[in-house]
Parts: C-alpha cells; sequence; structure tokens
C-alpha cells in the first residue's frame, strides 16, 4: 500500500465561504505521465514518483484535497467518466485520527463505485450509520487541524476516469 498526495501540494481553499473543489483523476494519464504526473508519495512530497503500469493498487490512498483547520466539508461525490469494471469502488474519507472531531474513518464520505461509465454517486454528511457527521455537529465534518480528504482504492485501478468533489466551507477557528 503506498500514499500519494499532489506534488509540492498545500493547504488551502480558493476563497473563503462556500466552495465546490472538484479534481478530475484520470488513470491512464497518471500511468502514462511517469514521473511528470504532478502525483508524489507522502514521504518524498516534492519529488514526482510514476505510477506502476497497473495504476493504483488495492489499499493505495491518495490525499485527493489538502484542506486547512476549519475547513467544514458538507458533502462529497464522484461521476464516472470511464469506468474500471469488476465492481471497482473506492472510499473517501480520513486516514488521520488527529484531524477531524471524529477521528479517522476512511469511507466516512461514503464508498463509490467506479465501475461503470455514467455512474454518479454522492453523500451527504450524516448519511450512513457510520458517517461523518452522524455526531454531536450537524451539518459537517469540521477539520481541527490541517488536513486532508482521502480516497481509498479498494481495487487496482488502471483504467478508470472519474471526477471527484467535495463541498467545503471555511470557518475561522484558528
Amino acid at each position: 500500500m503506498s500514499t500519494y498526495q499532489w506534488k509540492g501540494a498545500g493547504y488551502g481553499l480558493p476563497g473563503f465561504g462556500r466552495e465546490r473543489l472538484y479534481k478530475k483523476i484520470d488513470v491512464p494519464a497518471l500511468i502514462a505521465a511517469g514521473a511528470y504526473s504532478g502525483l508524489a508519495l507522502t514521504t518524498a512530497p516534492n519529488t514526482g514518483v510514476a505510477l506502476a503500469s497497473t495504476g493504483f493498487a488495492a489499499d493505495d490512498i491518495l490525499e485527493i484535497f489538502w484542506v486547512p483547520k476549519g475547513t467544514m466539508v458538507e458533502k462529497c461525490g464522484c461521476y464516472t467518466i470511464t469506468g474500471e469494471g469488476a465492481t471497482c469502488t473506492i472510499n473517501a474519507g480520513v486516514t488521520s485520527a488527529t484531524e477531524t472531531e471524529d477521528a479517522t474513518d476512511i469511507d466516512g464520505w461514503g464508498i463509490f463505485s467506479i465501475e461503470t461509465a455514467g455512474a454518479t454517486d454522492a453523500t451527504t454528511d450524516g448519511t450512513a450509520a457510520d458517517a461523518f457527521g452522524n455526531d454531536d455537529v450537524p451539518g459537517g465534518e469540521l477539520y481541527i487541524t490541517n488536513g486532508s480528504i482521502d480516497i481509498e482504492f479498494n481495487h487496482a485501478t488502471d483504467a478508470a476516469i472519474f471526477v471527484f468533489w467535495a463541498d467545503v466551507a471555511w470557518i475561522d477557528i484558528v
């Protein structure tokens, strides 16, 4: 299992108030670009790394968005452009025990299918029994330190192209 981030990533939001963060993940393009894919390992964040020709392995994690302390994530979603097939899914959540008031929950935002082109999955805060927000903080998951919204690949993924988004707001708790 490897944990990836975007090379040279930093904490920040594009503005204040409500924002929609989104990122297109084109796994074949990431593979083809090699070390110039924009990916880095979290252990060497400023050094480009190539994905294997097999793409992301099962249990690999991508820190898709880095968000600053005070970010309230309200919901996340995924739209599949090119499906991976074979019941391929991703978890969306948090892998750190100290970033949010609810601690670690790798599928806290849900389990999203990237199996079939045209599939849309989305989750609102607290829609599942174990989902984020199913606590004393309704309306979102609050980051109490700088952190990341993470994707865990549940299957080997080399063909999928999908867009992942998160609806966030920034609250001044600094």
